[in-house]
């Protein structure tokens, strides 16, 4: 077991940036953030996920960096955030009619894990506005 000063105790992380709301249109996401989503849908359309079509409730665009066990929480966050626009201004007005958060998946095996954010982090998603949501789940970890 890893010490959790060292920021290792998190055996993979996947992260993404989700922008969802009801009368969202992708392309226009996509414009504003100046990247191509890896999972894009008006609300009523469908999503193959794992071979099965999911009809979206809402509308969704959402931009993942590719997961890794070599991640570290604050440096995939950070990694995240230096793909996309800093104008606070663009980040303001898309919290005004989107719901808008940085999705980290943590995959432990253990308990008693820590994952640490430094206060240069946390302030880069407060001043984009973007929520936090933090997915922690344990036991085996597939492919």
């Amino acid at each position: 077991m890893s010490d959790p000063a060292d920021g290792r105790d998190i055996e993979r992380l996947d992260i993404e940036l989700r922008v969802t709301g009801d009368d969202l249109d992708p392309e226009r996401i996509t414009r504003m953030l100046g990247v191509p989503p890896t999972v894009a849908a008006r609300r009523g359309e469908a999503i193959d996920i794992g071979g099965v079509p999911i009809v979206q409730r809402t509308g969704v665009w959402a931009y993942a960096l590719p997961a890794s066990p070599e991640w570290e929480l604050g440096d995939a966050i950070d990694t995240l955030l230096d793909r996309l626009p800093h104008d606070p201004a663009l980040w303001e007005s898309l919290a005004t009619w989107a719901r808008v958060a940085v999705i980290c998946g943590l995959f432990i095996h253990d308990a008693d894990r820590a994952a640490d954010l430094a206060p240069d982090t946390l302030a880069r998603l407060a001043e984009r506005r973007l929520a936090l949501s933090l997915r922690i789940r344990g036991g085996p970890i597939g492919s």
